[in-house]
């Protein structure tokens, strides 16, 4: 059994450049075997065969991360059974340096002194923004896909599912805001509290804030407001398609006209 510690370099620049160079610096002074993966949340959509290679069963290992809970479920979206595995998370939001130093020296102490560095990188010009689902709290009542005008959750057999990340508007966490059951996170969101993962939920605070939310959003009948946004995204829709059928429709006339 061998421990090694997996440190997200965040792509989000959730915290400073410097921070993130100095916790790397330490780790390859004191001789610690670390993978750095530039960025867990593009990678547990594009290189989610990459990451899951990462975790072996025998070892154990120190993820240096965001809030603990959106890690497991991006660990989820690799289909990583991390309640089989031997994982410890230290959330680089909420402590410092000097306590994420003496974290990794505790969790190497009396173990013998191995080396290693590997990094995965993620390269995309994609933003990686996107929500991801704790059906621990979920109820599967849909209320986040009527929303959505992007597409970007698909409910299927009864359960919503985010089915295109990609498509999720920069920055935008609105279908958050207005979850009844606080179920939906951005692991980038840069507010803290329970849209970025926080494992500490005030449940009384947040159903304030979302009381606000949904009349800011969606005014005083939520139902009639979720109704006329579905709609919207279904007239989206079509446009996309008759767009992409036009531009299929041309290119074969443009090809048959170049073949005469």
């Amino acid at each position: 059994m061998a421990k090694k510690v997996v440190f997200c370099n965040c792509g989000a620049k959730l915290i400073g450049s410097d921070r993130l160079a100095d916790i790397s610096a330490f780790l390859i002074q004191k001789g610690y075997p670390f993978t750095e993966i530039s960025d867990l949340c593009g990678c547990s959509v594009d290189r989610q065969q990459d990451t899951r290679e990462i975790f072996i069963p025998e070892n154990e290992y120190l993820i240096i991360a965001c809030y603990p809970r959106g890690v497991k479920l991006l660990l989820e979206k690799c289909s990583i059974d991390h309640k089989s595995l031997k994982l410890e998370y230290l959330n680089f939001r909420e402590s410092s340096n000097i306590q994420i130093f003496n974290s990794i020296q505790t969790f190497f102490a009396n173990t013998p002194g191995s080396t290693g560095i590997s990094r995965l990188d993620y390269n995309c010009e994609w933003p990686s923004w996107y929500p991801v689902v704790d059906y621990s709290r979920c109820n599967s009542c849909g209320q986040c896909s009527d929303f959505c005008l992007f597409g970007v959750y698909e409910k299927i057999d009864n359960k919503v599912v985010v089915v295109n990340p990609k498509g999720c508007k920069f920055n935008c966490p609105a279908c958050a805001r207005i979850c009844p059951q606080i179920a939906i996170i951005f692991p980038k969101y840069d507010h803290g509290g329970a849209i970025s993962g926080s494992d500490t939920i005030d449940e009384m605070a947040e159903q304030q804030r979302q009381n606000h939310d949904i009349d800011t959003i969606l005014g005083s009948n939520i139902y009639k407001a979720l109704e006329i946004r579905k709609a919207k995204r279904q007239s989206i829709i079509r446009s996309t398609a008759m767009q992409k059928a036009i531009a299929e429709r041309e290119n074969a006339l443009a090809e048959k006209s170049e073949n005469q």
